[in-house]
């Protein structure tokens, strides 16, 4: 059996861990690594580069994305939450599970992220906050194995995401994601 730093990066940090496993139902040995040069098309051109997701998805879907939040927490650094982004017909773009550093972010900017209307990488662009987007492992899951979350993929299938990590240009992190992307990218 494989250990959770052998699937998830090194620096993701234990909250957020902690969060997927015991409030999002993600054990960490249903991720299998695949290198992103294995990663099947389109999921390859929607999860393989630096750009947010946010951007990417919307291009993709033709369509503007809102946040649907399933849950959320907080602890002493970080906002948690696990999300839907969806287009502006309801159809799913991405589950997602982030930890958000708030102290990186004016009061008004954290009251945008808490009220979880807007996805953090159109809030950026929004405020103008520069930001690296740096991919730190991809994977593929078995539809079976996120059974106990709220995305319910159809039996059968196989999900692909990625983790990654948005930072500063000067290196102070914002936030860290799980992203997945529905069976077959939604189509």
């Amino acid at each position: 059996m494989r250990t959770v730093d052998q699937v998830i990066a090194e620096d993701v940090p234990q909250a957020l861990r902690r969060f997927m496993r015991d409030c999002c139902g993600i054990a960490a040995e249903s991720l299998q690594p695949l290198p992103g040069t294995g990663m099947p098309e389109p999921e390859h051109k929607l999860l393989v580069h630096a750009q947010d997701m946010t951007s990417t998805l919307s291009a993709f879907h033709g369509s503007a994305l809102h946040v649907d939040v399933l849950r959320c927490q907080q602890n002493q650094e970080l906002y948690l939450r696990e999300v839907f982004l969806r287009t502006q017909t309801g159809r799913l773009a991405e589950y997602g599970v982030i930890a958000i550093a708030l102290d990186q972010f004016t009061a008004p900017q954290r009251a945008m992220i808490e009220a979880g209307r807007v996805p953090l990488g159109a809030l950026l662009h929004q405020f103008q906050i520069p930001f690296v987007s740096a991919p730190m492992s991809y994977f593929s899951v078995k539809a079976e194995e996120l059974a106990l979350t709220l995305m319910r993929p159809p039996a059968r299938t196989t999900c692909h995401g990625r983790f990654n990590r948005l930072t500063k240009p000067t290196g102070e992190p914002l936030a860290w994601i799980l992203e997945i992307l529905p069976a077959a990218a939604g189509r």
